[in-house]
């Protein structure tokens, strides 16, 4: 059974004596929706996520994991047949970008449409996207700006949305919630890698310090790189950059150009 979440659990020295320590406990609840306290539980290492109770109605899920995977820049790895995709002609025909926008305009319901019910972005949550998105620069006590993400890669030759993901930045640090590709059209295959290999050297170059993927246990992530770090090693690097920003933070229209990608990862050892 999982815990219920106070509020208060944010102040003081609570979440060192009473949540961080704990490994036998990871998943909370609570039906505090405000969104200083969503910013409050992201800055403190939680990963929030939700459910319908019965009982209890919408409910936020924070996770306290007892492992994180991360992914650090030269660690990252481009495999050989997404070599193969980048030195083609491919990209170029089909005008592929990465690009940095609402994720309420298409990736979220991209990613509904691939989890269907099991999809953990009930209508509360939304609700509490649409007034994070809404309130520009939400800056915390420590003056570390908290922004959510919408990633796309796409084809501007044919307007198709190709892959993506939705995320949030917290000062020098990118995490990752949910995504979707288009793998099952065999057209696309290898590109949904190429959106994550493309984010992490967009990132990297930006002056972010790590990427955090969430859940250590996934295959595809140790394929990227990542490397899964137990909860105390996890927060000493989180909270450790506490305070720093990127030099260049991920902004609202920002778009990356195929010939970007080809010089910073086609030739990289990995």
């Amino acid at each position: 059974m999982i815990e219920y979440l106070p509020a208060e659990i944010l102040q003081g020295d609570l979440l060192e004596r009473l949540v961080y320590p704990n490994l036998e406990r990871t998943l909370y609840w609570s039906n505090h929706w405000d969104p200083d306290f969503y910013v409050g539980l992201v800055h403190a290492g939680f990963i929030c996520i939700a459910t319908e109770h019965e009982e209890l109605g919408s409910l936020l899920v924070p996770e306290m994991q007892d492992a994180y995977a991360v992914l650090d820049w030269p660690a990252l790895h481009i495999s050989r047949n997404l070599r193969r995709v980048i030195r083609s002609d491919r990209l170029e025909r089909e005008d592929v970008v990465l690009h940095i926008e609402d994720p309420r305009i298409e990736v979220l319901p991209r990613i509904h449409a691939r989890y269907g019910s099991d999809c953990w972005l009930i209508d509360a949550y939304m609700d509490l996207i649409d007034v994070l998105l809404d309130e520009d620069d939400r800056v915390d006590a420590s003056l570390e700006h908290f922004a959510l993400h919408g990633i796309a890669l796409r084809s501007r030759a044919s307007g198709e949305l190709i892959a993506g993901e939705f995320g949030y930045s917290t000062g020098s640090r990118y995490t990752s919630l949910s995504g979707f590709c288009s793998s099952e059209t065999r057209a696309w295959r290898h590109f949904g890698t190429l959106q994550q290999v493309w984010l992490a050297r967009v990132l990297e170059t930006n002056g972010y310090a790590f990427w955090n993927l969430g859940h250590a246990q996934m295959p595809y992530k140790h394929a990227l790189g990542a490397r899964p770090l137990p909860r105390s090693e996890f927060l000493d690097r989180w909270l450790g950059v506490r305070g720093e920003m990127p030099a260049c933070p991920l902004a609202l229209g920002q778009t990356w150009e195929l010939e970007t990608l080809l010089r910073t990862a086609a030739d990289t050892a990995g």
